[in-house]
């Protein structure tokens, strides 16, 4: 009997994919790009939206998660120790399936559909207290990695989040030195010896005092510390960080 119903349920699945894959050929329908059902006009439903998975209650500075013993609080104890340069982290999302595939099938076999789904519901994911940042600065990428994916996915998810919000993004002035190691497969001691002297501001003129700075995923948080220090020496008073998810 279990057997036979365990066969029925493998069926009605199947077939309900053959109907969500059909219908995904449908060109005037928008579809889930998860499930391939119907969207809430954003690229995902309103099931998988929901099952995604968040990062509250977290820390407000650096967006990982809070223990037991720091519930209630705003701020985690590493977070009270070191005072990294970010006053507030904006990430809705753990990097844990299905977030972390959707991100890995933009950056690198170009599912921009995908990387937009998240991009689009981001606001909704994230909220949006006031005060808001006068402009959004995406990380930059190492001109060589630059050159062999032919886009940066932070620059993409800047213009997203931009025409979401309606603040203006700044490209260009934070840039990156070339010839650094990939930080992917380093340690986080390993991530902030390679990250030093990274990065610098382009131009002499000083940045708005409260920016975003814009990242797809934030792993140890090396490299947000590295330009977030870049970008208060030249000038930023208020620096938030946004990014789309968070390694815990």
């Amino acid at each position: 009997m279990e057997t036979m119903i365990r066969m029925a349920r493998r069926l009605s699945t199947r077939a309900t994919l053959m109907v969500n894959r059909v219908n995904a050929t449908r060109p005037r329908l928008s579809r889930c790009v998860i499930c391939l059902g119907p969207d809430q006009g954003g690229g995902l439903c309103h099931a998988c939206l929901l099952d995604l998975p968040t990062t509250a209650p977290c820390c407000q500075r650096c967006a990982l998660p809070l223990s037991i013993g720091e519930r209630g609080a705003s701020l985690c104890r590493q977070c009270e120790r070191t005072d990294p340069p970010q006053d507030l982290s904006r990430i809705p999302w753990r990097y844990e399936c299905p977030v972390d595939r959707m991100i890995q099938n933009y950056k690198y076999h170009g599912a921009r559909a995908q990387g937009a789904a998240l991009a689009r519901n981001w606001l909704q994911a994230a909220g949006m207290p006031e005060p808001r940042p006068s402009v959004l600065i995406p990380a930059p990428m190492d001109p060589g990695r630059l050159r062999e994916r032919g886009f940066n996915q932070t620059a993409e998810l800047a213009d997203w989040l931009g025409r979401a919000t309606g603040i203006p993004v700044l490209a260009g002035r934070l840039q990156r030195h070339g010839g650094y190691r990939a930080q992917a497969s380093l340690s986080r001691s390993e991530r902030r010896r390679n990250l030093r002297e990274a990065f610098f501001v382009a131009g002499s003129a000083l940045l708005p005092e409260h920016v975003a700075l814009v990242e797809d995923v934030v792993t140890t948080g090396a490299t947000a510390e590295a330009m977030g220090h870049c970008l208060r020496r030249a000038g930023v008073e208020r620096l938030e960080v946004w990014a789309l998810a968070r390694t815990p």
